[in-house]
């Protein structure tokens, strides 16, 4: 044993040796200045490379490894994933072609701004794993990287200025394993498939978001991909049904076809891939029913069968025999019938259930109990009954109960507010859920229990809470006792909406205790008083309604301290005085919304610098003077309608929804609730005032206007010809003033105008003939006694001799073309139908062809509006001016 001693003790210290980074030297002195002319070259605003020095030994150097016995530099490891604020930036020097012995280069996460990725990393030999992932890096893909013939790891991913004209090269990387080329544009590169199909030894391939959009068809016959384990077709243009080649993979743990196009059924032949743990169809246009054979993936974690609106039949059984399943998304497409307990007989392990927006319908025993715990429950537009389901009492590790229009017409019952309390998300909006929150403190960090029955007083909150709508229920009392409740800690709410209940009593002056306020909606009470100072406080406020109520006084100046405010809607109260300075101060301002109040005064000039104002509405007031002139440095009203996304004031996203903001707007003559597209509105509305003078010119610069009205003033003048410029112009309402002169002839260039009253003015001469004009109902141009022409009754000079013309002419011409028009039409109809239902008749090919494209059109058509509406409704909204829901 004592001899024994020394020699244990020698191999251990070779062993520790060897496990240090460089113990046995330094490293070699001509790959150190290698390194260094490198990070000269490059900008480390994070100093990533600060212990790069002339005075240490490179192998201790950050981000360097070497090899343990020679001393020569084997990794580099400069990604900046955790610090991509401080990213490298600069040249890539042609040094590191002396680092003869490097097998690993990562330079992930940086950002090297479009620069071309460097055509000599194909020399470096040595490399078996480069990843220039999210690094910035733009123009072609060099072919020299398929020199490096030894390499198992390729990761280009997410350079979205990247793009590749041939994949030839790929085929001589024979060892590689791992291939990413997501975000890469590989459109002109028609045969990808054949070229990645060369690579034998490939087990992961990313493809997602490569603009392709050529048939999956491989001109082989097949695809040689026995080795691939993970395949991301996502986010492409694929048109086609799912190539059989695909179900041959059989190695495969992970298909994503997520997001194309693809179309057609879905094969049972998908029950071949017995490996598969993900399977991601969602976001197409498959039609048909779930194959059954999806119950023969035994170990599936996640089935995506969501946005797939032709996707219908019953929901199959055999899902109830995936066992390993975790997540279930089968909500929008057209799956009706029952959802029983048989679909989760083997479901232990299921955490997400998304059901939403389909017709089917939970019919389960009230006492039954799941064998899973769910995490995400969403089944908004699902038909869970009308009894509230109780087997939610058994979900402890809930997260996110969605349940918007699910037909529930029930009262809470008793355990289902303390059960709710560690919920983060609530969404029971749009039922006929009722029950007294008097006693209820709410603690989920977002609750929307809008459009519900809910009554009694507010409930209160606790500090967690940053959502609360609490729109369209029956709430009453005052608002004091939630707004002036003490809390321990600051409270974190956002979102305040209890607008459309039935509360009473003044605003209180306890505003000071919701520092983090940025959206208030009260409107639709019957609260009256001032607006009480303490609202000053909410520097964070975005959004100000407050709406039909009976508030009265002047509007306070502390709330020129709300620096970030977007949105005021004090319409429909009786507030008085002049409008305050802070408000046309306020440049952040997009709605000014001000309308039936007892203002009085002059239009600030100073309104003009509001360039983001996209709504102005001061109607049914009692301001005087002029029309400001500068109304044209509004520059968002300058500007068309945009789906440039979600505005941060009008339409904001918390957790699983939107917070959008509601306005009513007299547009079209009729009140109407604008919400999903009020960030597209562009209207003007200062009628029924005193305002006098003319129509300044410049207003009619404002080429974005969708609404203009000035009607019941005081105006004079004539109407500019510069009108014809409003190009997207839907309504006019000049009506109920003092204007003199013609119609301008550029009104027939309003091409979308749909709404005009011109009436009860002191217009004389021709109505303009334009493409719409002619169609408005005399209405539009009654009391106007000098107006002629269509649609008035009334003849313009000249006119007569057309009507005054001999009878006998005027017949015996109308006779010759109405007997040429039948004639031409029999004969058009004869060739027309025989020259095709004969074609049809008499060719039985012919007419299958026929009939089969008719029903593709169908459904294509079909599937592209359900889709384009689904994300329009999502994202966006839906563009539809004028055509929001009537009060």
């Amino acid at each position: 044993m004592i001899l024994l001693f020394p020699l244990v003790c020698f191999l251990s210290s070779i062993i520790s040796t060897l496990c240090e980074p460089n113990t046995l030297g330094v490293c070699d002195e001509k790959e150190k200045h290698a390194l260094l002319r490198f990070k000269q070259a490059l900008s480390d605003p994070g100093n990533l490379l600060s212990s790069w020095s002339m005075d240490e030994d490179c192998c201790r150097w950050e981000a360097v490894r070497c090899n343990n016995v020679t001393g020569r530099v084997v990794e580099l490891h400069l990604s900046n994933e955790f610090s991509i604020n401080f990213s490298l930036d600069g040249e890539i020097s042609p040094a590191l072609l002396e680092l003869e012995f490097l097998s690993y280069l990562d330079l992930s996460w940086n950002g090297f701004g479009g620069r071309p990725i460097p055509s000599f990393l194909g020399s470096m030999r040595s490399l078996r794993y480069l990843d220039l992932s999210y690094a910035g890096f733009g123009g072609v893909v060099p072919h020299q990287l398929g020199n490096l013939s030894t390499l198992r790891h390729l990761d280009l991913i997410y350079n979205s200025r990247l793009y590749v004209e041939n994949l030839d090269w790929i085929s001589h990387l024979s060892f590689l394993k791992y291939l990413g080329l997501g975000w890469v544009d590989l459109h002109k590169e028609v045969h990808w498939l054949e070229s990645m199909s060369m690579v034998p030894s490939l087990s992961k391939l990313h493809l997602s978001h490569c603009s392709l959009d050529r048939n999956m068809v491989s001109s082989l016959g097949f695809a040689n991909f026995t080795s691939l384990t993970f395949l991301d077709l996502s986010e492409n243009d694929f048109n086609q049904e799912i190539p059989n080649w695909l179900f041959n993979l059989t190695s495969l743990a992970t298909l994503s076809l997520s997001n194309n196009q693809f179309k057609g059924k879905i094969s049972e032949s998908i029950g071949q891939l017995e490996y598969l743990e993900s399977l991601g169809l969602d976001s197409n246009s498959f039609h048909g029913p779930i194959p059954t054979s999806i119950g023969n993936l035994s170990s599936l974690r996640y089935l995506l069968l969501d946005e797939n609106p032709l996707i219908n039949g019953t929901l199959p059984t055999s899902l109830g025999l995936l066992s390993n399943l975790e997540q279930l998304r089968v909500g929008g497409t057209s799956l009706t019938g029952n959802i029983s307990e048989v679909h989760f007989t083997t479901l232990s392990k299921l955490k997400l259930l998304w059901v939403y927006e389909t017709s089917l319908s939970f019919h389960v025993n009230s006492n039954w109990t799941p064998p899973f715990q769910l995490e995400i429950l969403q089944a908004d537009s699902c038909k869970m009954g009308s009894k509230f389901p109780a087997w939610l009492k058994t979900q402890k590790s809930l997260s996110y109960l969605l349940l918007s229009s699910s037909g529930i017409v029930d009262t809470t019952p008793n355990w289902f507010w303390k059960w709710a309390s560690s919920i983060k998300e609530i969404h029971l909006s749009d039922n006929q859920i009722s029950g007294d929150l008097s006693q209820v403190v709410l603690n989920s960090s977002l609750l929307d229990l809008s459009s519900n029955c809910f009554s009694g007083r507010l409930p209160l909150l606790s500090s967690n809470v940053v959502v609360l709508n609490i729109a369209n229920n029956s709430f009453s009392g005052q608002i004091s006792p939630l707004i002036c409740q003490k809390m321990n800690e600051r409270s974190k709410l956002e979102v305040l909406d209890i607008s459309n209940n039935a509360l009473s009593g003044e605003l209180s002056d306890c505003w000071m205790h919701w520092p983090s306020l940025t959206h208030i909606n009260l409107g639709s009470n019957n609260l009256s008083g001032e607006i009480s100072n303490s609202m000053g406080s909410l520097v964070a406020l975005k959004a100000l309604s407050l709406h039909n109520n009976s508030l009265s006084g002047d509007i306070p100046s502390s709330l020129g301290n709300c620096k970030v405010l977007g949105l005021i809607n004090l319409s429909d109260n009786k507030f008085l005085g002049i409008m305050p300075r802070w408000i046309v101060e306020r440049t952040t301002l997009m709605v000014i919304h001000l309308r039936s109040n007892k203002f009085t005064g002059d239009i600030p000039r100073k309104i003009c610098q509001l360039s983001y104002l996209r709504m102005l509405d001061l109607a049914n007031n009692s301001l005087s003077g002029t029309i400001p002139k500068c109304l044209n440095n509004i520059s968002n009203m300058a500007a068309g309608p945009t789906i440039e996304g979600a505005n941060t004031v009008l339409e904001e996203y918390y957790g699983y929804e939107f917070y959008m903001e509601s306005l009513i707007l007299n547009i079209k003559g009729r009140d109407s609730e604008y919400k999903e597209i009020l960030q597209y509105v562009r209207m003007i509305d200062l009628s029924s005032n005193n305002l006098s003078g003319s129509i300044p010119v410049e207003i009619f610069s404002l080429s974005g206007l969708q609404s203009l009205n000035l009607s019941h003033n005081h105006l004079t003048g004539m109407i500019s010809m510069e009108i014809g410029g409003m190009e997207y112009l839907e309504s006019l309402d000049l009506s109920r003033n003092n204007l003199s002169g013609e119609i301008p002839q550029t009104m027939a260039n309003l091409t979308f105008l749909d709404d005009l009253n011109l009436s009860y003015n002191d217009l004389s001469g021709r109505i303009p003939s334009g493409t719409q004009i002619q169609t408005f109902s005399p209405l539009s141009f009654f009391g106007n006694a000098e107006l002629c022409g269509a649609p008035l009754p009334k003849n313009c000079p000249g006119d007569e001799k057309e009507t005054q013309r001999p009878t006998g002419v005027r017949e015996n011409r109308e006779f010759q073309e109405i007997t040429w028009f039948y004639v031409g039409m029999g004969s058009g109809f004869f060739v027309g139908l025989w020259g095709v239902c004969g074609c049809l008749f008499f060719n039985k090919a012919w007419r299958h062809a026929y009939f089969q494209y008719l029903d593709d059109i169908k459904d294509s058509t079909y599937v592209a509006i359900a889709i384009k509406l689904k994300w329009l409704h999502q994202k966006f909204g839906i563009y539809n001016f004028g055509n929001e829901k009537p009060i």
